[in-house]
């Protein structure tokens, strides 16, 4: 009975995301698909923060991103999706590298078990070990609108940074296609041949079942503000939070003085796994203060957000004991 439970719930869910579909991931505070429909992006490595960052392409707009370090990252699980990224897809990143020096990996299909992939080589795009590009399009400390398409039908895999194509290749051997781990990488680098990466930060991620055409691909980058910034996005405002003490050891406070009204305040810890470990809500008109009891949490880093209808915040909190 349980087995056919789960085969039902299997079911669904691949009728839900069967046909063509998007996974949007905007990075404001959260690792999580804007829209609840996929699921939520893994930590690698070491847990990186969120930051409003200036975006210079978009007439110097500011925008929330997700910072990493050197050889971190994060993980996109297709199991949760039903499996239904296949061999036709659409990846579509607004990045940036802070080092550019040799091998610095983007996109990453084996789970860490291959050198073969998606990397910048010296300013340079490279499909490893089949192609780079002739020319630098990538400087480090600039955002960089980089896409990766791939075509079941013809196998052909084309790299794009700035709506120009630097790689194409033939993907006979299915580099460029998920393994049996169904884990999609980017930014940490594989066990092969380690540390080939660079910290940076992602304002962006955009995952499509299908492939993108060159003119698609063309209007998104020439509506690079409209592609960042997606009408439909909630109109929340981003603003901070006290806690305190902070390392914490059994309870922690949580100033909610920046929140207001009678909205439901919903209140997170988020591990380095990116799985939610605490979660509560409050109401801010009548909780000014509330304390989180953390005596059942393990020592480490947690990122803590804080969201209402119209405002979020997020912070960094060390629990040490």
């Amino acid at each position: 009975m349980k087995n056919f439970y789960f085969l039902l719930i299997a079911l669904f869910i691949s009728v839900t995301l069967q046909g063509q579909w998007m996974l949007h991931y905007d990075f404001t505070n959260t690792l999580s698909e804007v829209n609840g429909n996929g699921p939520e992006l893994t930590v690698l490595g070491d847990l990186g923060f969120y930051e409003e960052d200036v975006l210079s392409e978009v007439g110097s707009a500011k925008k929330w991103v997700y910072r990493f370090e050197a050889n971190s990252g994060f993980s996109f699980d297709n199991i949760a999706t039903a499996y239904s990224l296949g061999e036709d897809y659409t990846i579509e990143l607004y990045f940036v590298f802070d080092n550019l020096s040799s091998w610095k990996r983007v996109v990453d299909w084996k789970n860490r078990k291959s050198d073969y992939g998606a990397y910048v080589y010296n300013g340079q795009l490279n499909f490893y070990p089949h192609a780079y590009s002739a020319e630098a399009p990538v400087v480090a400390g600039e955002y960089t609108y980089y896409v990766i398409t791939r075509n079941a039908e013809t196998e052909e895999l084309l790299i794009y940074t700035d709506a120009e194509t630097y790689i194409t290749i033939t993907d006979t051997p299915g580099d460029g296609l998920i393994d049996e781990d169904n884990k999609l990488n980017f930014f940490h680098d594989d066990l092969s041949v380690p540390n080939e990466a660079s910290s940076g930060a992602v304002a962006m991620l955009k995952i499509y079942n299908y492939t993108l055409d060159s003119t698609t691909i063309r209007n998104n980058f020439d509506d690079l503000a409209g592609n960042l910034f997606y009408i439909g996005e909630k109109e929340s405002i981003n603003t901070t939070i006290q806690v305190f003490p902070n390392p914490v050891s059994d309870h922690i406070n949580v100033d909610l003085s920046n929140f207001s009204g009678q909205e439901i305040v919903t209140i997170k810890l988020v591990n380095t796994f990116g799985l939610t470990v605490y979660k509560t809500e409050a109401v801010a008109d009548i909780q000014k203060n509330i304390i989180l009891n953390t005596t059942e949490i393990q020592n480490g880093v947690y990122i803590l957000t804080v969201e209402s209808a119209s405002k979020h915040a997020t912070g960094k909190v060390f629990i040490q004991r």
